[in-house]
């Protein structure tokens, strides 16, 4: 274990049980972040970088996903060994998400302000709880309560003013419909910084949003980690997104990881085919390459795996041995990793 590793995942596996067999989501996964490191997981829908973002911060419905083996450390402390209690203590303070659709974290009934003084008291009582004792909830308590709200109001205002949102005073007392969707994603990374987490996890925090505000909240993103010093766990199946952001990429298909490199040598030499198939399908702006080139095929089944590599029967570069052997993840040169049978 790397003393300044942030987050460490190690041989992660997890299925989810189902009406027509268990899916197999993620398969013997490992990836490393760094402090103020932005990572990007990337891959097509399905093939388990959700699954991964929400193992980390303890949110997987159980039933039906089952913890098939691995570690998840955080900090050297080792979450999967955590009960409910004690993983509730590390999420929201030192882990926090940023899901896909605003309007559907952020409730519509209460205002902006209050809903960030919400995350803020439980980030408070979080920390104080180890130092209560029983004697210090009597005649105190409201005029600690009291005084918390006041010192609060000027943190509601501060962690708006982070994001960058204009006018913050009058933004807190607004209602989340009647706010953009830009303006709406910028108060959910708000409410998560607002924890001061070592690691924050965004899970395609821009699909929603239109390309000029989408490149708004990603460079917010970017700028902030600096700000508020922590690492960033990116989930997106769009590469563009990835490039503009991230230090390091990890591809993902079929619940493992086929490739992982820093971020300009993925896209200066992708190795996977996987990979080279996902370049290929993003639009490169010359009039004599509008074509695209599609990756052929469907994406794989979880519930029925193959005997060898995941993307074989997709890989335009397939060979015998490829239906016979999984492949492993292996370090090629310049801490790029890829998983295939090309380059052994």
């Amino acid at each position: 274990m790397i003393d300044k590793t942030i987050l460490e995942i190690s041989s992660l596996s997890i299925a989810y049980a189902s009406k027509r067999g268990e899916v197999h989501a993620l398969d013997n996964v490992s990836l490393s972040i760094m402090p103020k490191q932005l990572v990007a997981i990337v891959g097509e829908s399905g093939c388990g970088k959700t699954t991964l973002g929400l193992a980390v911060i303890g949110l997987l419905p159980s039933p039906p996903a089952r913890y098939l083996s691995g570690e998840v450390a955080l900090k050297g402390e080792n979450l999967m060994g955590l009960g409910d209690a004690d993983f509730r203590a590390f999420r929201g303070t030192e882990i926090a998400m940023i899901f896909q659709e605003p309007m559907t974290s952020l409730n519509p009934v209460f205002k902006i302000g209050d809903q960030i003084d919400e995350a803020l008291v439980v980030r408070d009582l979080r920390a104080k709880a180890s130092k209560r004792t029983q004697s210090e909830h009597g005649a105190n308590s409201q005029r600690n309560q009291n005084s918390g709200r006041s010192q609060r109001r000027d943190e509601i205002i501060g962690a708006l003013k982070l994001v960058r949102i204009s006018d913050p005073e009058h933004v807190a007392k607004r209602y989340p419909f009647e706010l953009s969707g830009g303006m709406r994603q910028r108060v959910m990374i708000a409410m998560a910084l607002s924890q001061k987490p070592s690691l924050l996890i965004a899970d395609e925090p821009t699909t929603a949003l239109d390309v000029t505000t989408q490149a708004q909240v990603l460079k917010l993103m970017r700028n902030l980690m600096q700000e508020v010093d922590t690492s960033v766990m990116l989930i997106t199946h769009d590469l563009a997104v990835a490039s503009q952001v991230a230090d390091r990429i990890a591809v993902m298909y079929g619940g493992q990881i086929v490739e992982e490199a820093d971020a300009l040598d993925l896209f200066a030499e992708p190795l996977h085919p996987y990979t080279q198939g996902l370049l290929a399908c993003i639009p490169s702006g010359s009039k004599a390459k509008m074509k695209l080139q599609p990756i052929q095929g469907s994406a794989i089944d979880l519930r029925s795996l193959p005997k060898g590599c995941r993307f074989a029967a997709r890989c335009p570069r397939v060979m015998n041995k490829c239906h016979e052997k999984n492949p492993e993840l292996v370090m090629k040169k310049n801490s790029h990793k890829v998983a295939c049978f090309l380059y052994e």
